[in-house]
């Protein structure tokens, strides 16, 4: 368990909406570790069943095929969670999970994280629109996959991984890198690469560094929006 339940998780994380008590319900169950970059937390088809918090850090959900190639399925940064679906239904694990940077790692059995999950309300309320979120994610990613350019794409993923930052403009403090938002659009790094080129030369995006400003949120919605 933690030695200090400081409730201070970002807005829309799974601890967030546990809400203090919640949080309290769970982290009374839960050992802490800490992992550094690049270190498996969690590996595909592994069998236990124990659930897990990012208390610190960013981890990463990825697969990779028979030649290699990653799969990547999502970032998980401070206050979400992964491992649920096994506690829930027993199955193998269906994905690995590894730290992006130095991370502190929160570990529950899956007895006592159904023992929480189905007495206290909030905690039951916070991952029901956690399985939904998952859903309506994965669902929009195969929509896009099938349906949009690779242009389109990308300004989707942009869309999603921005915090807007005005009327009209947003900012992505840590942007993925090309290689890695190829893999979340199913698209390839050279073909990002041209997109970012023609976005920025149409004044739609601007890069400093690791961080990304959207100058024009409209703009980015709009090509969404074209034939």
């Amino acid at each position: 368990m933690s030695d200090q339940l400081d409730f201070d998780f970002p807005e829309g994380s799974t601890l967030h909406a546990c809400g203090p008590d919640g949080y309290a319900a769970l982290a009374q169950f839960w050992t802490e570790s800490n992992f550094p970059p690049k270190s498996v937390i969690v590996s595909e088809s592994d069998t236990d069943d124990d659930v897990f918090f990012v208390v610190k850090g960013l981890a990463r959900a990825a697969t990779f095929t028979d030649n290699g190639r990653e799969v990547l399925y999502s970032d998980l940064p401070r206050g979400d969670s992964f491992g649920i679906f096994a506690a829930i239904d027993g199955e193998p694990r269906s994905t690995n999970v590894f730290a992006k940077e130095h991370s502190r790692i929160a570990r529950m059995s899956a007895g006592h994280f159904r023992e929480v999950l189905y007495s206290n309300e909030a905690v039951n309320r916070a991952f029901i629109h956690y399985l939904v979120d998952r859903i309506r994610y994965l669902s929009g990613r195969m929509t896009e996959a099938t349906t949009l350019s690779t242009e389109q794409r990308l300004c989707a993923q942009l869309l999603r991984m921005c915090e807007k930052t005005g009327k009209d403009t947003g900012f992505i403090e840590r942007l993925a890198t090309q290689q890695e938002l190829a893999t979340l659009i199913s698209s390839q790094r050279e073909s990002v690469g041209r997109e970012m080129s023609k976005l920025k030369d149409q004044g739609l995006i601007s890069r400093e560094g690791k961080s990304l400003t959207v100058l024009s949120l409209r703009g980015l919605e709009t090509k969404l929006s074209e034939l």
